[in-house]
């Protein structure tokens, strides 16, 4: 009797040689994308089809602040939280980067209780099996986390090594991307700052031709209120006051954005700082039911500023925080303060952010927040964060906003640091 001789074998060879050339693809494709975005998705519907697994989450490094942080993932928040990060001295990373090759968790116990509770807690929570180090020129660029296969399945040796070479064709294009991106925030930056000076001009040249005349109007209402008997237009002439007086507010918010005053600089501890500038605002933070949750991840916190000028900064920031969240129901404020890695051998960044979890402002609209008398503030001058930007920037520092609509706001600021 004649045995029929079984596909299955040859069945299996076609499924890894399309796999092949399934990667062969995405490899030409990564010379075409340049958005970050773009290439995760892309990356994560590739090791889809390389094996059945719905749980995957990349981290990539950002550089200034030697961070791991997440940049995508096909898993809900609850599995893994929007503020997920590792850092450099974490010991998940210390060891992808020494041993250089993947982990698999499940074949791996000893290892997995070598890091640390937060790690172990952060590796169940997103229930990973494969992780896998992303490598640029020998230095950890970025992580990737890969769930258990859906029917609880082992990874295959095929499997595993079309991972390798997905990844490993994917950690360039991410880095590449992320260089991308990082210039295209500089030639924002510069645009911003050239556009800035040029309305600082204008608003000098305006703020001197309006005062003028205020001062001579402001007087001559002074002059008709005198003795004014008739109750109706006493409160005439009080409104008019109040007028003047809001428009002369204004004028000198021009003159502090396009004339600031000069630095006078020396040691600042930017903690005490903080702590100086929550006194002058507690009764509104009480008064609105703020929860301020601060966080201090730095045992150094001092840097070369004017305390004045840096604490005007820190008020606007917080009061615009609390603002934003009059009417939401969850009103939290995050501070914190951390370091960054080393901007030369003499210095580096100490970074302070503020997150709310107020309305927000649309993505369309985060460029215009440093132009004067942009406001989303029914009573607002739109002259605050303006001020604030100069501020920074004469400190050789940086400012950032990162808002979407109705999901809060983070502004975070950059102030170089000496070593000791």
């Amino acid at each position: 009797m004649a045995v029929k001789k079984s596909n299955y074998s040859d069945d299996k060879t076609n499924t890894w040689l399309d796999m092949r050339k399934m990667l062969s693809e995405f490899n030409r494709s990564l010379t075409l994308i340049v958005d970050k975005d773009l290439l995760l998705a892309n990356a994560i519907s590739k090791i889809k089809q390389i094996s059945p697994v719905d749980k995957i989450s990349f981290f990539l490094l950002r550089h200034d602040t030697d961070q791991f942080l997440l940049a995508d993932t096909s898993q809900p928040e609850e599995e893994v939280p929007r503020n997920t990060m590792f850092n450099m001295k974490s010991k998940l990373v210390n060891w992808l980067s020494v041993n250089e090759s993947y982990l698999l968790v499940s074949q791996s116990p000893s290892i997995v209780i070598y890091f640390s509770e937060q790690e172990q807690a952060v590796i169940n929570t997103m229930k990973a099996e494969f992780i896998y180090p992303l490598k640029v020129m020998n230095r950890l660029s970025g992580l990737v986390f890969i769930g258990r296969k859906m029917k609880g399945n082992k990874f295959i040796r095929e499997e595993l090594d079309l991972l390798t070479l997905l990844l490993d064709q994917a950690a360039l294009a991410f880095e590449n991307a992320l260089l991308y991106e990082e210039q295209s925030v500089r030639i924002k930056k510069m645009y911003r700052a050239d556009r800035l000076a040029i309305l600082g001009q204008l608003a000098a040249g305006a703020a001197h031709e309006i005062r003028n005349p205020l001062t001579a109007i402001r007087s001559t209402i002074q002059y008709l209120g005198k003795g004014m008997q008739d109750p109706d237009k006493a409160e005439m002439i009080n409104e008019l006051m109040e007028e003047v007086d809001r428009i002369n507010k204004i004028v000198q918010g021009l003159l502090s954005f396009a004339k600031p005053s000069e630095l006078e600089t020396a040691k600042v501890d930017v903690d005490k700082l903080l702590q100086q500038t929550f006194v002058l605002i507690n009764n509104m933070i009480q008064k609105q039911h703020v929860n301020v949750l601060y966080n201090i991840q730095t045992d150094d916190t001092g840097i070369i500023a004017d305390p004045a000028q840096l604490k005007q900064v820190f008020l606007n920031i917080i009061l615009n925080a609390i603002e934003a969240m009059t009417d939401m129901p969850d009103k939290e404020l995050t501070i914190t303060i951390e370091n960054s890695q080393h901007i030369d051998l003499h210095s580096r960044y100490i970074i302070i952010s503020f997150e709310d979890k107020g309305i927000g402002i649309g993505k369309e609209d985060v460029e215009n927040v440093f132009n004067p008398f942009y406001t989303t503030k029914k009573d607002g001058t739109g002259l605050g964060l303006p001020i604030s930007y100069g501020i920074v920037n004469r400190h050789k520092g940086e400012i950032e906003v990162d808002s979407q609509q109705g999901s809060g706001t983070k502004i975070m600021i950059k102030l170089p640091q000496p070593l000791r």
